[in-house]
């Protein structure tokens, strides 16, 4: 493995970390990278975010 990318077979697939747990996603598209390895840990993101928004501007 170099620099993110896994090599299965004679196709390279791109691996970035989950913003939440760090566990590596596969990039299957180019154009919109996938950021959360599910659901979940794009709700507890946005949610984490949005309180802590909420409680910099008190």
């Amino acid at each position: 493995m170099t620099r993110g990318w896994a090599e299965a077979g004679r196709v390279k697939i791109r691996l970035k970390p989950c913003k939440w747990c760090g566990r590596p996603v596969k990039q299957r598209r180019w154009w919109r990278p996938k950021r959360f390895c599910s659901r979940w840990h794009h709700v507890k993101y946005r949610f984490t975010s949005l309180v802590m928004n909420v409680v910099d501007s008190v």
